[in-house]
């Protein structure tokens, strides 16, 4: 995919691709060929962060208990897990168990030595292979901290094995889902009936498409499920937000996933939550956020319950659905200059007004978008009458190998921009402030935007963006919306349609004054108070209550603090 979703996508990859950190001896190591290295971005390739001593232990503590367990780390890397492990049975007086109970797999051959050649284990148990090529043995306990890296980045034959575990499960992951989800499902071949696992997961475990399938999977399987988040980032070098997943009693079943969440370190290690709620299973399974709206106080959900019970919020979708923009392959031949335009005489007809990216919209523009102030325009002949004019510019496009674009080569002929449709909305796609605009000049918008389309003639584009502008639906934006590595929200149309915002039904006639103060704080780059416009002009009409907008403008601040990875690293607490 061209354009900025197709960056969109390379940076979500990215953001599997990284694992947890260690702090062995206060340094960071990764391996490879044998040898220890310090190099970052090898690590990052591998996969290979590390967990804390600490939140290893106290994972430990939370699934590990009789002598007789025997426990399984499948990827221990430098092994926190399994000192870990080795703490535990020190202080219970057992080391001489370890022998007897533990088994370590780690696929980096630097890793195997320290521990194939300690008295206190068994080498026959330490093997040296890729998790997932392990034939299952039987185990009470498994616990790690899988890596963190696209299957379509692993070596072609980690990457086929992988694919053939979950298909054997009948699940779907595109190539680009990160390796966590296979180990979580071959972890669980391990266990014994009544057998407990614990995992560092990644927080897109909570929503992330392909883990829906996972979260049935364990319903299924396990009789106790828990979900720890900690406000506080106890993983520091890496930008992904991590949760701990516990899952005990293999072989029962659960419709329930218990939540719990820490303000910090210390109230984590001392047990002493902030909150804890039963989340269901299935509120997961139908794309909804549990694992964020939870975050929220009860007073928070409940005023949002009743705004929904008094049908005055509604989803987005029901009066307009949005799709990505254009997908013209090659941004500055599909949209030429006007230079060369003049050079090549490429006739008017044949050139539509467009919007080609984010930036075109930045400057002067508020919340109609009128023709004429947007100069650039997208190449689109009559295939079927073709000028010379044209022919010559199509020909350029040849010598300049333009054809020769992955897209170009997909569509026939390569010249014409497939999926052209005018939007009645166009929606700016990163940041938890977008830009929502209407489309008065009747501009066609590349895929480095949103296009929203009304689905009711009797709704106009005018009622949508009063209704759009208000403090409700930046809440639910936080709500809906994931987010990047650092905390980023990106856009797409799924999670987009999702949105609740105030039925326009209800909207009525606003007030000029209203559309007039948007469309000064947006040319201003004010997105922030053009939001609050709507919380005087729309909300209070609908009878919120000062305090219940009060309340929802803390909600919406409650769970940006959430998603802020700068704020997590630096133990700033939500309220």
């Amino acid at each position: 995919m061209a354009g900025i979703f197709s960056e969109l996508q390379s940076l979500a990859i990215d953001m599997t691709k990284t694992s947890l950190p260690h702090r062995a001896n206060g340094k960071h190591h990764s391996r490879s060929n044998g040898k220890y290295h310090s190099a970052q971005s090898e690590k990052k390739a591998k996969g290979a962060f590390y967990t804390s001593d600490d939140i290893a232990s106290y994972l430990v503590n939370r699934v590990v208990g009789e002598t007789s367990q025997k426990i399984l780390e499948p990827s221990f890397g430098d092994g926190s897990f399994i000192e870990a492990i080795t703490r535990y049975y020190t202080k219970h007086k057992m080391a001489g168990k370890l022998k007897e109970n533990v088994y370590g797999i780690e696929v980096q051959e630097g890793a195997i030595g320290q521990y194939r050649n300690n008295w206190l284990f068994d080498p026959t148990k330490i093997i040296l292979s890729d998790f997932i090529a392990v034939e299952p043995f039987p185990v009470d306990v498994v616990i790690g901290n899988p890596p963190y890296v696209g299957l379509n980045k692993l070596p072609p034959d980690e990457y086929q094995r992988a694919q053939r575990l979950i298909d054997s499960y009948n699940f779907k992951m595109q190539a680009s889902g990160s390796l966590w989800f296979p180990f979580v499902l071959h972890a669980c071949a391990f266990l014994k009936q009544g057998g407990a696992m614990a995992f560092v997961l990644p927080f897109e475990v909570t929503y992330v498409r392909y883990a829906k399938q996972l979260w049935k999977f364990l319903g299924e399987r396990f009789a106790e499920l828990t979900v720890v988040r900690v406000f506080e980032d106890i993983f520091p070098d890496v930008d992904v937000e991590t949760v701990l997943l516990i899952a005990k009693g293999y072989g029962e079943s659960t419709n329930f996933a218990n939540y719990e969440i820490y303000p910090n370190r210390q109230s984590l290690l001392s047990g002493q939550a902030q909150k804890i709620k039963s989340v269901a299973v299935n509120s997961t399974l139908n794309g909804e956020r549990p694992f964020v709206a939870n975050l929220l106080s009860q007073e928070h959900l409940d005023i949002i319950d009743k705004l929904r019970a008094q049908g005055i919020i509604r989803p987005i979708r029901q009066v307009c659905k949005f799709k990505i923009g254009y997908v013209c392959a090659d941004n500055q031949y599909f949209h030429p200059s006007a230079e060369t335009i003049n050079r090549f005489g490429i006739p008017d007809d044949e050139l539509l007004p467009a919007i080609a990216n984010a930036k075109a919209i930045k400057s002067d523009v508020g919340l109609f978008i009128k023709s004429g102030q947007v100069t650039t325009r997208l190449f689109y002949p009559n295939a079927q009458n073709l000028t010379s004019e044209t022919l010559k510019y199509i020909d350029y496009g040849k010598s300049s190998r333009v054809n020769d674009r992955y897209k170009c080569r997909q569509r026939t002929p390569w010249y014409v921009t497939p999926g052209i449709e005018i939007p009645d909305i166009i929606l700016t796609v990163f940041g938890d402030k977008p830009k929502l605009y209407v489309n008065s000049g009747r501009y066609l918008a590349s895929n480095s935007l949103l296009c929203g389309f009304m689905q009711n003639r009797q709704i106009t584009s005018r009622q949508l963006a009063a209704s759009w502008y208000n403090t409700l639906t930046l809440l639910s934006i936080e709500l809906k919306v994931h987010s990047l590595g650092g905390g980023v929200l990106i856009f797409i149309p799924g999670e987009t349609d999702a949105i609740e915002i105030v039925d326009p039904g209800t909207v009525g006639n606003v007030e000029k004054e209203f559309y007039g103060e948007v469309d000064r704080l947006l040319k201003h780059g004010e997105l922030e108070k053009a939001y609050l416009v709507g919380d005087e002009y729309i909300l209070k009409r609908l009878g919120l209550s000062s305090d219940e907008i009060e309340s929802l403008r803390s909600a919406v601040q409650a769970l940006r603090r959430w998603r802020n990875a700068k704020l997590r690293k630096t133990l700033e607490r939500i309220e």
